[in-house]
């Protein structure tokens, strides 16, 4: 036994929205229903059923309307940005055209504030002295 399921895509959800016993029918009015622009996804889903086996084959036979095309849209915009990524980690400390080469950060430890510190203390710890014996002579 042969069923042509037409799904509408539609809140996030996919749905059966009608189900033809023709195949050419069936394909008509998935089209007819993606121009529409009432759903975001349309498709046209093939079941064979074998009752010998019990077991059921599917196959998509037609995909429409803006989901599929703004998904492909979004899987290539993520294939572009990770073009771009690679190539900006591979020409790393590289020039070419206009490009300038990339400068490395470089990482301040405990150190630089340990030095900063240390002068300030011994700056304070000098005019505290310089202070007393200033008080001393008068």
């Amino acid at each position: 036994m042969r069923a042509f399921e037409i799904h509408t895509f539609r809140g996030g959800k996919w749905k059966i929205d009608s189900v033809f016993d023709d195949k050419e029918l069936a394909l008509f009015e998935a089209r007819r229903m993606d121009e529409s622009s009432r759903y975001s996804g349309v498709r046209v889903i093939e079941e064979n059923f074998n009752e010998s086996s019990n077991e059921t084959v599917t196959r998509t036979l037609y995909k429409g309307g803006r989901a599929e095309k703004q998904a492909s849209v979004i899987q290539r915009e993520v294939k572009d940005e990770a073009k771009k990524t690679a190539r900006r980690k591979g020409a790393k400390g590289r020039t070419g055209k206009g490009k300038r080469p990339v400068k490395k950060k470089k990482k301040s430890g405990i150190a630089m504030p340990l030095i900063i510190l240390s002068i300030i203390v011994i700056v304070g710890l000098g005019a505290l002295f310089g202070l007393q014996h200033i008080t001393i002579f008068r």
